[in-house]
């Protein structure tokens, strides 16, 4: 996954284009947030990237595995590839 890719998703089939390159992120699920209430400071680091959907126009923050499982990624090189034929 690098910036320029296509993005497909695997239900809907919405396009969107990953806009920047994988970087890493501070992820927070319910779990962290009870041990923040507590005086813990807990997260899951993980590679994330922006996409930004066709369809709406808006962006939004994936987290890689989450983003590959739910979606078809094709790489710029292999849509321009393909357009060209």
């Amino acid at each position: 996954m690098k910036k320029g890719d296509l993005v497909i998703n695997k239900r809907t089939k919405k396009t969107g284009t990953i806009v920047c390159e994988p970087f890493t992120k501070l992820f927070r699920d319910a779990s962290d947030w009870e041990a923040a209430a507590h005086g813990y400071d807990s997260a899951t680091a993980a590679t994330a990237v922006r996409v930004c959907w066709h369809d709406g126009g808006y962006e939004r923050t994936y987290k890689s595995s989450d983003l590959r499982r739910n979606n078809e990624i094709v790489s710029a090189s292999e849509s321009t590839t393909t357009v060209a034929k």
